[in-house]
């Protein structure tokens, strides 16, 4: 994966950047998700969105399961990050993909 994502001094401001669990998955998230609209296995992945398991975040991030699991959560709750789980992966979508990325 090639190019470069904004990323603005303000997110030492954001509720999660203490939290390192948080924070890390978030900017690999950011890092992962798709920058224009694009297509894998027949399903369309739009801008700000990418496909992951829990498992594949784990080994990429160096959290556990646990953690990821706990991290995605956090994300939920605060209304950073939807995610669509299927019984084989899971499609995140960044809320404010553009005001991130814009």
């Amino acid at each position: 994966m090639e190019g470069w994502i904004k990323l603005y001094r303000s997110l030492k401001e954001w509720q999660w950047y203490s939290d390192i669990n948080v924070s890390r998955l978030f900017i690999h998230l950011l890092l992962s998700a798709s920058f224009v609209t694009t297509k894998w296995q027949d399903i369309v992945i739009n801008r700000g969105q990418c496909i992951v398991g829990r498992e594949s975040l784990s080994r990429e991030t160096g959290l556990s399961e646990q953690q990821v699991r706990t991290a995605l959560k956090k994300l939920q709750k605060s209304e950073e990050i939807t995610t669509k789980a299927t019984n084989k992966y899971t499609i995140i979508t960044i809320t404010k993909f553009d005001r991130y990325q814009g």
